[in-house]
């Protein structure tokens, strides 16, 4: 299918070059780009997809806030004075 694309100048020029240093058509490269948008999954912002990011012992700042915050700023104070 053809397709009609409108876009600036200095992107077109940016696509063309990337094009050229890559040794394919403007139009392989735009199928590409497409081809990877659509072939990656979007993020979905469940809690399963970001599962692993921190380490550690997890904390409770409902219920041990307070202590944490005050553990935190005592070593900050430790720290000036040493």
């Amino acid at each position: 299918m053809r397709t009609v694309i409108t876009m600036p100048d200095h992107i077109h020029a940016k696509a063309k070059q990337r094009a050229a240093e890559l040794g394919i058509s403007f139009a392989e490269f735009a199928r590409r780009l497409f081809e990877k948008e659509f072939d990656t999954p979007a993020p979905q912002g469940d809690l399963d997809s970001i599962c692993g990011i921190v380490s550690g012992t997890p904390i409770d700042m409902a219920h041990d806030g307070k202590q944490i915050i005050v553990e935190a700023a005592g070593r900050q104070i430790a720290d000036k004075l040493s």
